[in-house]
């Protein structure tokens, strides 16, 4: 089958970087943070699915030789020619979610509208003109964005201590993805690593329920494991239980709620509402 090939360069600058050389420890950890963030984008840029599992990503990710203007390394995506994606299309996606998951990890409101709608844009690029399917998209960025928080703080690992800043540049193009600097990694490591996020909507099969606790364990967004789940919505409670429906029926649904994180991880689910 042919392949397509996407290349990106990191560049670390300023500090040791300004002699060629990076601390190898904090190095080995941007490598592993950017490893795991550039795949997992890679293959929902292919895809438009999410898999945590490296071994299937449909997207291979490889570094090649350090180059020493400041530190440079150079990661090759490789991955299989589909139908259903063109390599230009691809390289708009990943140039939108890459910057994303970053931007959702420092949590800055205002530059996440801006990258949001640049993502919405890239979607659109890819044939996608229902809202619903834009919807579902970026619902799934967003999970992917607040999972991949642990390998966020790996691959900021160098700045402040051998480095100012890390470029992600379209080695093709010459042009920047994204600049991470010492305030942006201030901001990623200093987010709670228990945190609520926002509102937000979420496709779920609920596989047990309490009827009279209102607790629940759910499959989220597809997800293979279970999560466990509240729900404070005062339809459960009526005659005509939505919840205890689907349920009953083995049918998936759409909720709003509100997600608690650990370690980039959903360990609790809060049910607010059903569409």
């Amino acid at each position: 089958m042919p392949t397509e090939i996407t290349r990106l360069t990191l560049r670390f600058d300023g500090l040791d970087a300004t002699e060629h050389q990076v601390d190898l420890y904090s190095l080995g950890e941007a490598l592993q943070g950017f490893a795991r963030i550039i795949s997992t984008a890679g293959h929902f840029s292919v895809t438009q699915t999410y898999s945590k599992s490296f071994s299937m990503h449909s997207v291979k990710t490889y570094a090649q030789e350090v180059r020493a203007n400041c530190f440079s390394v150079d990661m090759v995506l490789n991955w299989a020619q589909q139908n259903q994606i063109l390599s230009g299309s691809f390289g708009i996606l990943l140039a939108a979610v890459i910057p994303y998951i970053f931007q959702r990890n420092k949590a800055k409101t205002e530059e996440m509208k801006m990258l949001k709608d640049s993502l919405d844009k890239a979607i659109e690029a890819l044939g996608n003109r229902d809202q619903a399917v834009i919807e579902r998209l970026a619902s799934t960025i967003e999970k992917m964005a607040e999972e991949l928080r642990p390998a966020a703080r790996l691959a900021v690992s160098p700045i402040g201590e051998s480095c100012k800043t890390i470029s992600i540049i379209d080695t093709q193009t010459k042009q920047s993805i994204g600049i991470i600097n010492e305030s942006d990694k201030e901001s990623i490591m200093s987010l709670s690593e228990n945190e609520i996020t926002g509102i937000q909507v979420f496709d779920i099969l609920i596989s047990e329920l309490d009827k009279v606790k209102a607790t629940c364990k759910v499959n989220i967004n597809n997800a293979e494991q279970r999560t466990n789940a509240v729900i404070s919505d005062p339809l459960f409670g009526s005659a005509e239980n939505p919840y205890l429906q689907a349920f009953a029926q083995n049918k998936a649904i759409k909720v709003t709620g509100k997600a608690t994180i650990k370690d980039g991880e959903i360990i609790k689910l809060t049910i607010m509402d059903i569409h």
